[in-house]
């Protein structure tokens, strides 16, 4: 936000200055503008980025939780500390090594939140959270990360039907795109990649079409010999059932990553950027 801010700034000056000094040649103005602008816009972010992961979020108590340190990073490669509090009253975990795995046992049913404080050496922080439900039912319904992903039946494109939870005890890269779609069209090629990776490990693909013709979505998977997808058409295209069941997904492709006991771990908007081998491999 401080850098829109600047950048404002600079338009600013860079017009008073128009106006004070009208012999300055108008090209030799906007490339000063230009200039400015590029160089406030793209400072690198100074913050730590803080990331808390865990291989599991629910289940019976006693529950153990296996949190991941590691997906934090300094995009400058600062030095920092972290705070790890479980939120269930016990004493925090404070350390300077971020590639590890700290267990911790939640022996009583309930709603927690653990978090992550990062703080590096010029004194930036950061903080990331995760919901933790102890109890024999699970989170509660939502699309919220830590709810319970909503269940669904859909048509399979190569025929027959299939349902969410049939997939309960793998990993799920649920998947809303369009053949109709360019960013949806370019991500195919990394979400083949990344089941052809881990598909032995549990990872599966299910990926929902928006196309109003189903004729579009089999054709365009033939074609690029992407034949590993659990995939699902409905009549509706973007207004088909499951996309409403969803919140009316926008924009597309949007990605949730879903765990072995079914609940929201990631959302992606525009896969497959930030759906990275290690947090896959934190749920596998």
């Amino acid at each position: 936000q401080s850098g829109h801010n600047d950048a404002d700034l600079v338009i600013y000056n860079v017009l008073m200055m128009t106006r004070s000094m009208s012999k300055l040649p108008l090209w030799l103005t906007f490339i000063s503008l230009i200039a400015l602008l590029v160089s406030s816009c793209s400072r690198p972010q100074s913050d730590p980025i803080a990331i808390l992961e865990s291989d599991v979020v629910t289940g019976e108590a006693p529950l153990d939780a296996r949190f991941n340190l590691s997906f934090s990073i300094h995009p400058l490669g600062r030095d920092m500390t972290f705070e790890l509090d479980f939120g269930d009253g016990s004493t925090p975990v404070n350390g300077i090594e971020l590639d590890i795995i700290l267990h911790h046992t939640y022996t009583a049913e309930g709603v927690y939140e653990p978090s992550l404080l990062l703080v590096d050496n010029a004194g930036n922080s950061a903080t990331d959270s995760l919901i933790i439900t102890v109890d024999s039912l699970g989170p509660a319904i939502g699309l919220e990360i830590g709810s319970a992903a909503p269940d669904f039946e859909g048509s399979l494109t190569t025929g027959g039907t299939m349902r969410l939870s049939d997939y309960r005890g793998s990993v799920v890269i649920l998947d809303f795109w369009g053949s109709w779609c360019t960013p949806c069209r370019n991500s195919m090629p990394e979400l083949d990649r990344l089941v052809t990776k881990y598909e032995s490990q549990g990872l599966v693909a299910v990926v929902v079409s928006t196309d109003v013709s189903e004729l579009d979505t089999i054709s365009f998977l033939m074609a690029n010999g992407l034949t590993q997808f659990v995939s699902v058409w409905e009549p509706g295209g973007k207004l088909n059932p499951i996309d409403l069941l969803y919140g009316d997904v926008s924009p597309y492709p949007t990605t949730y990553l879903i765990d072995r006991q079914g609940v929201i771990r990631y959302i992606s908007i525009g896969y497959p950027s930030t759906i990275t081998e290690a947090r896959l491999e934190n749920l596998l």
